[in-house]
């Protein structure tokens, strides 16, 4: 199994936030995401997390972001999240790996 996140919003509430799961697949995950009203904007792998995490700069984030999502209207507040939130989204990755473990 694969870990996944999604950063986007659940429904009735429009605050940008992250989840993350373990899923065999990146579509199977899209689909427990919407099954769970969860409206994802981006989905992140663990190897592009490295990428994002490597970056120096909110300018190189914001080109990968770009390569995330075609949605040009959250470019800036995803890059944003991204940017101010890596670690949240780290930490959710990994207790997703640790819960797939036990």
């Amino acid at each position: 199994m694969k870990v996944y996140a999604a950063i986007g919003h659940f429904k009735e509430n429009k605050n940008m936030t992250c989840v993350a799961m373990t899923q065999l697949t990146k579509k199977a995950f899209m689909q427990d995401c919407y099954g769970n009203e969860f409206v994802p904007y981006v989905v992140i792998t663990e190897a592009m997390l490295e990428k994002l995490l490597a970056c120096s700069d909110c300018m190189e984030i914001f080109e990968q972001v770009k390569k995330l999502t075609s949605n040009y209207r959250m470019w800036n507040d995803l890059a944003d999240y991204i940017e101010q939130c890596s670690d949240i989204i780290s930490d959710k990755m990994e207790a997703a790996k640790k819960v797939e473990t036990l």
